[in-house]
């Protein structure tokens, strides 16, 4: 099979965001399938194959108010006059065969991270109207979402036909995200990156803090009774401004419970001895964070508008927020969590695992191979 995968930016080792992570997986399980994939891409850090092939997509010398609409007219020029048995899309353009969401619905983000008057705005509207004539079910035969949550928005907001949507779940690589194997290797990770072995961890990762709910996750941390706030250590990675949220905290009482790490390659050590992961995100399809924490044994506290929320069983293997704005809630759960006995914990740690045991990538591309196939054979 000769495929088409079309992302802006293309990294063999997986660098950048979530969505960049994907791709090259998808590449890679592709390629070991026997087929041949070519990037259509702005940037393509890889060397290129027989197998593994660069369309470059110019571009634009001067700047635009919206560079994912300069970026599929530009990507549609590139493809011009190629022949691919299936055009994938990992970004919002069309005409393609399949188009896999990646990023927030635009038509869902505005109401939840802008306010009303964002509507108006002339970039939101390229965006929005992009998307909608991406989702138009004459210009992209199949949609692949990773989550039942955005396969639903689909439906309630494009007039596409709910059988040619598919879910087809991230996978995880179970050789790098891995529960520690004792409690022994567990205190002596929280030694090794400089954790505290007394105090109950939870865990906030991400590379916006804003949009991932880090000062929601403060606030509910710091209206915890102040006994049990010393019990906790609230650890923040990620390579966003610490200051504001610094200053947050130190002025809600909470400033000595929070360690910000910065960015750091030993995720898997991370979650492997923390307690719960708190991601009480905005919105978006599904939090890989969520799925690596899981594969790690860590539970997970995070909102129904993230698509990864389809993991957690509340009360089992974590908990679940309507939204980031309940504070109250998520206060109660962290405080609950926190007051279990240590075997209550440990059985959400296995519960946790237990969610992610059939999540490979091996699965991933199986499942999107038979809707390759479908296609190609109508």
């Amino acid at each position: 099979m000769n495929i088409a995968l079309i992302r802006k930016r293309f990294s063999e080792n997986g660098q950048g965001g979530g969505a960049e992570k994907v791709a090259a997986r998808f590449a890679a399980e592709f390629i070991k399938r026997g087929h041949s994939v070519t990037v259509v891409s702005q940037l393509f850090d890889a060397k290129e194959t027989e197998s593994l092939r660069h369309l470059k997509v110019r571009k634009n010398i001067l700047p635009s108010i919206c560079g994912t609409s300069s970026f599929h007219k530009n990507a549609r020029k590139a493809l011009t006059g190629h022949k691919f048995d299936i055009v994938y899309s990992m970004c919002r353009t069309y005409p393609v065969d399949v188009f896999r969401v990646t990023e927030q619905l635009h038509s869902e983000w505005l109401k939840v991270g802008y306010g009303p008057m964002a509507f108006l705005n002339p970039r939101h509207r390229k965006i929005l109207s992009l998307e909608r004539k991406t989702l138009n079910p004459a210009n992209t035969r199949h949609v692949v979402t990773n989550s039942e949550l955005v396969r639903e928005q689909i439906i309630r907001n494009f007039a596409f036909p709910p059988d040619r949507i598919s879910v087809v779940r991230n996978g995880v690589d179970k050789n790098i995200f891995s529960p520690a194997r004792s409690q022994e290797e567990r205190f002596e990770l929280k030694k090794e990156v400089g954790l505290p072995q007394d105090k109950l961890i939870l865990l906030f990762t991400a590379a916006n803090f804003r949009i991932k709910g880090l000062e929601e996750a403060i606030r509910a941390c710091a209206a915890l009774p102040s006994e049990m706030q010393e019990k906790i250590v609230l650890a923040v990675i990620g390579g966003d401004r610490a200051e504001p949220y610094l200053k947050t905290a130190s002025a809600l009482g909470f400033g000595k419970n929070i360690i910000f790490i910065g960015k750091s390659k030993r995720m898997r050590d991370f979650y492997a001895c923390s307690d719960l992961l708190l991601y009480p995100s905005m919105y978006e399809p599904f939090a890989n964070v969520c799925l690596e924490a899981c594969a790690c044994a860590l539970p997970v506290l995070t909102t129904r508008l993230n698509g990864s929320s389809e993991l957690i069983r509340e009360g089992e293997n974590g908990f679940l927020m309507n939204d980031s704005s309940e504070i109250e809630k998520m206060t109660a759960a962290i405080y609950g969590f926190a007051s279990f006995p240590t075997e209550r914990r440990e059985s959400f740690r296995i519960a946790a695992l237990d969610a992610v045991s059939d999540y490979s990538w091996e699965k991933h591309a199986a499942e999107l191979e038979k809707i390759f196939n479908r296609l190609m054979d109508k």
